[in-house]
């Protein structure tokens, strides 16, 4: 999935300075009265005082856990920066997108969604008490990546949700859950060793991905519900290896790993549950 934002310098037509087309329309004359808080955070961190035309164009809603805003942050960056005739790495692209987002912004979020809409691609990214970040991409055996994308299912929930609540009382408990955020960091780097094999190991990664997710419930309330559980019980009675909610959790998006003969039912089986497949696809590029 992709968003799509283009930016133009405003013409003499036009009255006000900017005129911004996201999901809401906006024609304003001054900075500070931007309602929407990464364009105009953005437009203020570079500098730019032209009179701006901003259009967003993006393939899935808002609030469904595949990290909207910080794809949206990166991509508005980059067009701004081409704007002024720059051209800027994707490393430095992901770090003022976070900046603007967690520093600017005092969102309760981390900067991996970032770095994933800057890169692209399949990656093991590390990240450092000191800030400091390393990208390790996974060069994947074309076989072995075929197998990994054709062993996922996409389901839409239905369920959009603001993330900050979840992500807040997340943030709070760091210190409580220090133990299983560990393993979670274990279970990250393991994954990315699987990936990596000369033969696709599906019935590991879907283990590790449903400990992963058993984990990552018990990090705060409302990462899942009582109908997103027995969807993924329902699925894992069906043949699923394991699965995860996208994002924060509390709705957006399921994932499942599984072999591809048992795809059908567990498809028509959530179906009946209200969940539709979705399809997607593995960007290798990042933002450009």
């Amino acid at each position: 999935s992709y968003i799509y934002v283009s930016v133009k310098k405003q013409t003499a037509l036009f009255q006000e300075k900017y005129r911004l087309n996201y999901s809401e329309t906006e024609l304003v004359d001054v900075l500070e009265k931007i309602k929407n808080p990464i364009i105009r955070e953005c437009i203020r961190y570079l500098e730019i005082d032209d009179h701006l035309y901003i259009s967003t164009i993006a393939d899935v809603p808002a609030s469904t856990g595949l990290g909207s805003s910080s794809a949206f942050c990166v991509g508005l960056l980059n067009a701004l920066y081409k704007f002024k005739g720059e051209s800027v790495a994707a490393g430095r692209l992901a770090e003022e997108a976070a900046y603007i987002e967690c520093d600017i912004l005092q969102r309760p979020m981390g900067k991996q969604d970032h770095y994933a809409a800057a890169f692209g691609g399949l990656n093991y990214i590390r990240f450092y008490d000191d800030e400091t970040v390393t990208v390790r991409p996974l060069n994947m055996a074309a076989n072995c990546l075929k197998q990994f994308s054709d062993s996922i299912l996409m389901f839409w929930t239905g369920l959009t949700r603001p993330s900050e609540s979840i992500l807040k009382e997340q943030n709070e408990k760091n210190i409580d859950n220090a133990k299983m955020l560990m393993i979670m960091r274990e279970n990250a780097f393991e994954l990315s060793r699987l990936l990596m094999k000369d033969k696709f190991p599906i019935q590991q990664v879907g283990e590790i991905i449903h400990d992963g997710w058993n984990l990552k419930k018990s990090l705060a309330s409302g990462i899942s519900n009582s109908m997103i559980d027995h969807c993924y019980s329902t699925a894992l009675e069906l043949g699923a290896l394991g699965g995860k909610i996208s994002g924060a959790g509390g709705g957006g998006f399921l994932m499942l790993v599984a072999i591809p003969k048992n795809h059908a039912k567990l498809v028509n089986a959530l179906k009946e549950e209200g969940l539709e497949k979705y399809s997607f696809g593995l960007d290798s590029q990042g933002t450009s």
